[in-house]
């Protein structure tokens, strides 16, 4: 339990999740007695910090703008 509960932490301080986040997640995690429970939980937090790293990305991208030289592969 108390590595499945180090793992949630960790998927957790990933920049998706906000500090309030991370604090209201905290005494669900910690009263959570069920493993399964906590690697849904995990997986669920996976699959959020992905879908925040694609959404940056899709901006950085946005940002750029056209290639300064088209015919360079970046």
């Amino acid at each position: 339990m108390s590595s499945a509960r180090r793992n949630l932490r960790e998927v957790l301080n990933h920049p998706a999740f906000s500090p309030e986040r991370r604090r209201k997640a905290e005494p669900l995690l910690s009263a959570c007695t069920d493993a399964a429970q906590l690697l849904r939980w995990k997986l669920l937090a996976l699959q959020e910090s992905e879908a925040w790293e694609d959404a940056q990305l899709a901006r950085e991208i946005q940002e750029l703008g056209p290639a300064a030289h088209p015919d360079y592969l970046y």
